[in-house]
């Protein structure tokens, strides 16, 4: 039976069916580990659903995992099968040791004897969640404390003639863990270096869901593109009128509070969630400062492995008392501290497809508080413990079981969860999600008062913040006070007569030299294993090459080793080998240098050196677009890598739209785009230069492309039109 099968009914894209040939090839091969990676929209979706159902048909035993309990309820109704979190699946909570370390102690939970492992499929959902980084509590620890690592022992993907298999599922454009700077379960060289584990991948980029028309989907999908080219230039989420809406300030709360659920508020600063709780339940309950409510929203701020609940879940309060406990604690060389306890009842709607009720003492202090306890909140609830269990020794087993089922010690800790930071939202959709554009890395900012600034946005940070904050959302996405910024801000508008005294006044020449990507380079670039190379090696390979071949002089292998670039180079007898340096945006920032062991001729290295050093600047035709149906057809690898280039095209494409200008053209050239104008029989070409971090700088018409200069002066107006915020497209 094929896995193609169980997807007959539905229209596939190309990633799609890329996808399933690569599973089925995994599922039948030695491969440890698949890393089935697609962004919003892409259809992971609709591949999982269609897997878990192949893999029911053919009987093969598998268990479907996620890293928070919403993430675990969003797959279990997508797919109708049981899901569960990682930690209620990998660990027991049965097994629990005591462990003596100096002075203190703490208690951890074994991982699960899984003896019934061999040939069995686990896919684990919303991998991108998934940390590797040591994570501890004060007196309850799991595991190793590395949940990646405790995920592959409990698997035992990684010991001989198990065959068990892994499927990381997830979108690698999202927020990493908290504590990692990536998500390792999407990187293949740590899953081999770390666990020796061999892996393939996929990655579906086409978008599925939503409709081709969706504003949410189109906005994720240039913030992807962003992310993966590495160009933070371009940021857009003003209303369309449709799916994506702006707000005012003023406007906010009731707009919140009129939507349909379910529906979530996301920001970036705690302060900023706390205040919008606070906000909120002014407005529900008449006083913001009244203790927590009947039907108040709130999201577990820990865990609590009694309970069974997790970190990052939801739930609504079903009944609450009035009264309240306090103790104030007394601590050695320390302030007393007084912890406040109140009893709740909660609902979780994300618990095995039926409501859970759990009852507890919540604990007040963390309420208002920071997102953890402080060092000495954590010491007063086992003072406290100890104080009320007098007659109890630690180390023992009566300690243990009294300390594990306490109920003052094992309280509850949550916070309000009507507006949540994006780390606490991860894994969750909602049809309405409303956000906060308070990401800025000045202390008092305020984005209800002030003006989004565009400084320190255009970095990686942000951007994978952004993607994950606005892909919450089903429905609508409602954005309040996002940043807005293009790659125009730079643009001037330079014609040839200045661009001659620039030349005149500076020495340079224009650049007239051209190199095309003909036959014989392309096979060099496949023998010499350049195909893969990010385009800027590419384009200063072909320079290198152009250069040297002017001296009868051949490059007859390329190396990249972490950050070096080695050149081998040959005449003749003479052999030399020079290396040169690129930044981690592929930038070469050092002059080329000979390495002396592997080039001996002195007279060939000082003749290399001048050229390399030197070299021309020439312009290189990576294509030329053609016209289809008066619409531009870009090269695929090109818009990925240069997100910005095909953003210029839409954006002239829509100012044009109700004119009699037609774009003819396109040529991509190193560092900018050529665009050939034509209204009827006037034609115009202009060069876009852009610079290496991705904003266009000048704007260059080409005299002797030129033969009409009414068609010039209407482009003019036309191009004046991208920088301005309320014309651009």
């Amino acid at each position: 039976m094929s896995i193609f099968n169980h997807f007959k009914h539905l229209n596939l894209s190309q990633g799609q069916e890329t996808a399933l040939t690569k599973l089925e090839a995994f599922l039948a091969s030695p491969v440890q580990v698949f890393m089935l990676k697609g962004y919003a929209g892409s259809g992971k979706t609709t591949i999982l659903k269609g897997l878990v159902e192949y893999l029911n048909a053919i009987e093969k035993d598998f268990a479907l995992m996620a890293p928070t309990g919403r993430a675990a309820k969003v797959i279990r109704e997508k797919t109708g099968q049981e899901a569960y979190t990682i930690h209620k699946s990998i660990y027991s909570y049965e097994d629990m040791i005591e462990v003596e370390e100096g002075d203190s102690f703490y208690y951890y939970y074994k991982i699960r004897n899984n003896v019934d492992v061999a040939g069995k499929i686990f896919i684990v959902d919303e991998a991108s969640m998934l940390s590797n980084a040591k994570s501890e509590g004060e007196f309850f620890r799991f595991g190793t404390s590395h949940l990646l690592s405790d995920l592959i022992s409990y698997t035992r993907v990684a010991q001989p003639n198990v065959n068990s298999k892994i499927i990381f599922v997830g979108d690698p454009c999202q927020l990493p863990p908290v504590g990692d700077n990536s998500s390792k379960a999407f990187d293949a060289i740590y899953l081999k270096d770390k666990f020796n584990l061999s892996s393939e991948e996929t990655e579906m980029k086409e978008v599925k869901r939503q409709g081709g028309d969706s504003g949410i989907l189109k906005a994720a999908a240039k913030i992807r593109k962003s992310i993966s080219a590495r160009f933070f230039n371009d940021f857009n989420l003003r209303s369309n009128g449709k799916d994506i809406l702006n707000p005012t300030y003023e406007a906010f709360l009731d707009t919140w509070q009129n939507a349909a659920s379910p529906k979530i508020i996301i920001a970036s600063k705690n302060k900023t969630c706390l205040d919008l709780n606070l906000q909120i339940r002014e407005r529900r309950f008449g006083n913001a400062n009244l203790p927590i409510q009947k039907s108040d929203i709130v999201i577990m701020g820990g865990n609590n492995y009694r309970k069974n609940i997790f970190n990052g879940e939801f739930a609504v309060v079903n009944e609450v008392s009035d009264m309240v406990t306090q103790r104030t604690i007394a601590l050695k060389g320390k302030n007393p501290v007084t912890l406040y306890w109140r009893d709740v009842e909660l609902v979780f709607p994300d618990a095995e497809n039926d409501n859970k009720i759990v009852k507890g003492k919540m604990l007040e202090n963390f309420l208002y508080g920071d997102n953890y306890l402080e060092p000495e909140e954590t010491q007063a609830l086992y003072v406290d413990f100890t104080t009320r269990h007098k007659n109890l020794k630690p180390k023992t087993d009566e300690f243990k079981e009294a300390i594990m089922n306490d109920e003052y010690f094992n309280c509850l800790l949550m916070k309000y969860g009507y507006a949540v930071t994006c780390h606490k939202a991860q894994g969750g959709e909602w049809d309405n999600v409303f956000t906060v554009w308070d990401y800025d890395k000045m202390k008092d900012f305020d984005c209800f008062t002030e003006k989004q600034r565009r400084a320190g946005k255009t970095n990686l940070d942000f951007y994978r913040w952004a993607y994950t904050a606005i892909t919450r959302a089903s429905e609508i996405l409602y954005a309040l006070n996002p940043p807005y910024y293009n790659s125009y801000s730079a643009m001037a508008f330079l014609d040839e007569s200045t661009m001659t005294a620039l030349n005149e006044l500076t020495g340079k020449q224009v650049q007239t030299e051209e190199i095309s990507l003909d036959k014989e380079l392309l096979h060099q670039f496949s023998t010499l294993n350049l195909i893969e190379q990010p385009i800027p090696l590419q384009d200063h390979f072909i320079k290198v090459r152009h250069a040297v071949r002017k001296h009868y002089i051949e490059i007859n292998r390329w190396e990249k080793i972490g950050y070096e670039i080695r050149y081998y180079f040959i005449r003749e007898q003479d052999k030399a080998v020079f290396r040169t340096y690129v930044n981690g945006q592929n930038e070469f920032r050092k002059p080329f240098a000979s390495m002396p062991n592997l080039s001996p001729n002195s007279t060939f290295n000082s003749t290399l050196a001048e050229i390399l050093n030197n070299l021309p600047n020439v312009c290189i035709k990576r294509n030329t677009a053609e016209m289809i149906l008066s619409q531009i057809e870009f090269d695929y690898e090109l818009e990925e890598k240069f997100p910005f280039t095909r953003s210029l095209f839409d954006d002239l494409d829509g100012l044009l739209h109700n004119s009699d200008i037609v774009i003819d053209n396109i040529e991509h050239l190193q560092y900018k785009e050529r665009y050939t104008f034509r209204r009827s029989s006037e034609v115009v070409t202009i060069d876009f230069e852009y610079k290496a971090n991705g904003f266009f700088g000048r704007i260059v018409p080409i005299e002797s492309k030129i033969n009409s200069l009414h068609l010039l002066s209407d482009i003019k107006s036309v191009l004046n039109k991208l920088n301005k915020e309320e014309n651009a497209v």
